[in-house]
């Protein structure tokens, strides 16, 4: 059961960790650095400016965040990156425990970082916002929140019986 369940739970922890990876981390220099900090704030600004109807003043703070915020992230993501690489190369298809727990431990750190990170940014961004914006926002990100439950749930269902 003990064995079952952590490597569940380490499962979890890589698919997270490569799910935002592929879609946060850099892939080089002069590369987008994920969703919304690419470019100019990628897709994120533009979605942003588009559903809340950013004044041009509140782009540019905003632009100026996730560009501070790219900076911030960037060196989290390698260390991610370079933590699951590690594991990669000592696991070797052999399993110890010690070691495995010391690599999640380590993923967990780094992702727990991120998330605050990513909550220090919403914070930044919020304060820029009008009130109405504000609350046009939550209601987007409830409504994205519905739609990501209402997939898991499709999928819970979809999946044969003792996945």
């Amino acid at each position: 059961m003990n064995k079952k369940f952590f490597l569940g739970v380490s499962a979890i922890i890589l698919v997270v960790a490569a799910g935002m990876a592929g879609t946060v981390l850099a892939q080089g220099p002069g590369r987008n650095f994920g969703p919304g900090f690419g470019h100019h704030g990628g897709w994120m600004l533009r979605h942003m400016t588009k559903e809340l109807n950013l004044t041009a003043d509140q782009q540019t703070q905003i632009k100026g965040i996730l560009q501070t915020e790219k900076g911030k992230m960037q060196p989290m993501m390698q260390q991610l990156r370079q933590n699951q690489q590690a594991q990669d190369a000592a696991m070797n298809g052999t399993f110890d425990e010690n070691q495995a727990r010391a690599f999640a431990n380590k993923q967990t750190q780094i992702m727990s970082d991120l998330i605050v990170e990513k909550q220090r940014v919403k914070s930044q961004i919020y304060a820029v916002l009008t009130p109405e914006q504000r609350q046009k926002a939550q209601q987007l990100l409830q409504e994205r929140q519905q739609r990501r439950q209402q997939k898991h749930s499709q999928q819970q269902q979809a999946a044969p019986p003792g996945d």
